[in-house]
């Protein structure tokens, strides 16, 4: 095994962070759009964490059963979540690899698979966004007209 390029305290001080985030992400009440941006962010804190950890050799301890993860309903498919079908598509397939890797023992496929939770998650916050932002610039048109 070769030596780490950094200390397993800074690794797991830094996973802790991006867990507590992802925590607060996963249950937090703002906008939709905004919701799936933090939520995408937390993800990315928690992918950069992860490869910190695997810079340190930490292990990572599998996850029975996590194939199964189950974020918050908003975001699962039978809530009616906003958005385009195809992006929805990609994003559960992208949970669906998360939980997969949990189960796992590579903190790099866990750290890619957040990766791409974040990126997917993006897509949606963006693809969300766009209208709602055109339909504000609409009403503020009416107003000053």
């Amino acid at each position: 095994m070769s030596e780490p390029l950094i200390s397993t305290q800074t690794a797991n001080e830094q996973l802790r962070r991006a867990d507590e985030r992802w925590a607060a992400a996963v249950r937090g009440l703002r906008p939709y759009a905004e919701r799936l941006r933090e939520l995408a962010d937390a993800a990315e804190h928690e992918s950069r964490a992860l490869l910190l950890s695997d810079l340190a050799n930490v292990k990572w301890n599998p996850r029975p059963g996590a194939r199964n993860i189950r974020l918050a309903y908003e975001v699962e498919e039978q809530s009616g979540r906003p958005g385009p079908r195809e992006l929805w598509a990609k994003f559960d397939r992208a949970v669906k690899q998360l939980g997969i890797a949990l189960e796992g023992e590579s903190i790099r496929a866990i750290a890619d698979a957040f990766s791409q939770v974040s990126a997917h998650t993006l897509q949606i916050a963006d693809a969300i966004a766009l209208p709602a932002a055109a339909e504000q610039d609409a009403g503020a048109d009416r107003q000053a007209g």
